[in-house]
């Protein structure tokens, strides 16, 4: 294993055992058994090593969402669900996410959303167009309908900065399903999946 990897590694160990707001360069360094300037010749700070991080963990849910969609033949709006759901499951270490969502951190955390916002945008605009070729949808605005969904997704459902009862999340699902089935022009019905339907 490289030492990034390990200095990384080192980081997520930290913050697995609550010590990372309080841990210094010199404590990462032990914990990933190299000299202190061996970090530095690597990152430039603390808080590049955690954005590496979140980059690392983040890229491997958007991966899995692309790989997910890529292997699919599915038609159009069961691939956009396919999607939203494997984003949804996708697994993000706890101790991060606690991290992520202290007031201190949110510089970071905004980045994280805003990379989630712009690398599953694309795919999902792909997904919309796809639609439209194969007359499942009909919309003019595939990439802003991607950003405005994957909003919902990535900001106003992050349980670390909004507590929605269940039955407030539900309603969030269904005005979204409904946003998405006028906006694509897809039939009634098409996104219940959102909600349970």
């Amino acid at each position: 294993m490289d030492k990034r990897e390990l200095i990384l590694n080192a980081m997520q160990e930290l913050l697995k055992e609550g010590n990372a707001g309080i841990a210094s360069v010199s404590d990462i360094a032990r914990k990933a058994g190299i000299a202190k300037g061996g970090i530095y010749y690597y990152f430039r700070s603390k808080e590049e090593i955690i954005d590496e991080l979140v980059d690392r963990q983040y890229s491997k849910i958007i991966s899995d969402c692309r790989i997910l969609v890529e292997k699919s033949d599915y038609k159009p709006p069961d691939k956009l669900g396919l999607l939203l759901r494997g984003y949804s499951s996708g697994v993000v270490d706890k101790n991060l996410d606690v991290y992520l969502h202290s007031q201190e951190n949110a510089y970071i955390h905004q980045k994280s959303l805003a990379k989630i916002l712009m690398e599953l945008s694309p795919i999902v605009t792909s997904i919309i167009e796809q639609g439209n070729k194969e007359g499942d949808f009909k919309c003019e605005y595939p990439k802003e309908y991607a950003e405005i969904a994957l909003s919902v997704f990535t900001f106003l459902l992050d349980p670390g900065i909004f507590e929605w009862s269940k039955e407030e999340i539900t309603n969030k699902m269904k005005a979204l399903a409904n946003i998405l089935e006028k906006g694509l022009g897809a039939k009634s019905g098409t996104f219940s999946f959102l909600y349970g339907g």
